[in-house]
């Protein structure tokens, strides 16, 4: 679930910055800002829409425009298209804020500043999120690492409404079956439909909820992992119970 590059294209085509997170994915950014030139002139012309997502063989395309720029982002598709939305938006507000006066960025222009590099390193890892809420963000880990030890659950997540990961122990594939619901549930408008229980074909049952933190402007999506043996009912108490833990939690 991996981000691994991102760029600043003028609409003119031409890359003005380009930076990698990750060593898998290997392109030539001279060959690939050509290409994006040209998808985004298909989609003026022929279907009157801007491009925001492509996918293919496994990645993501992201792509956000503001004034005469085009902001991108390549992922992984499992990568949260909230989380990278929120990344995107964000770097390209620090953007506009380093570099005012954008009429003087040239087409044969690469930015070259260690300090934006640092703010946009800093933006996909999160770290600036995440310092801000340390305390709490400890508090819920340990609230869920102690049910697991207790074995009250076999398994938990912790998800901000942006799609960034706080906490998870669960399998792989459970962590991408609930980002995918975190990002219907915007999608659909149903953020805060309260809960939502699925088993799963061996028998064990996953329930998750919106837990709504009054003092904090980004809530949670927790999600729990129950045992095969644990009754329907007993799971549903154990989930209101945890999510009015979560909420206690200053």
């Amino acid at each position: 679930m991996n981000i691994h590059s991102f760029f600043i294209l003028k609409k003119s085509g031409a890359c003005i910055y380009n930076k990698n997170f990750t060593n898998e994915i290997d392109y030539n950014v001279n060959l690939i800002t050509p290409f994006f030139s040209a998808i985004f002139s298909f989609s003026e012309k022929i279907i009157s829409r801007d491009l925001e997502v492509l996918e293919m063989g496994g990645l993501r395309f992201v792509f956000e425009i503001k004034d005469d720029f085009i902001f991108v982002l390549l992922s992984d598709s499992t990568a949260s298209i909230l989380f990278v939305n929120t990344r995107l938006d964000k770097i390209a507000d620090i953007f506009f804020k380093k570099f005012p006066d954008t009429e003087k960025i040239q087409d044969y222009q690469e930015i070259e500043d260690k300090e934006f590099d640092q703010m946009v390193d800093s933006i996909i890892e999160g770290e600036e999120e995440i310092f801000k809420e340390r305390a709490l963000y400890d508090k819920m880990i340990n609230l869920f690492k102690d049910l697991i030890f207790q074995n009250e659950i076999i398994g938990a997540a912790v998800l901000a409404t942006n799609g960034n990961i706080i906490y998870s122990s669960l399998p792989n594939e459970i962590l991408l079956r609930s980002l995918k619901e975190l990002e219907i549930r915007f999608m659909t408008g149903a953020v805060e439909l309260p809960e939502l229980f699925y088993s799963l074909d061996d028998g064990r049952k996953v329930f998750s909820k919106y837990v709504k933190i009054p003092w904090k402007i980004d809530n949670f999506l927790i999600v729990l992992l129950f045992d095969k043996n644990v009754p329907l009912g007993m799971a549903e108490i154990n989930l209101h119970k945890v999510s009015k833990q979560t909420i206690n939690l200053i």
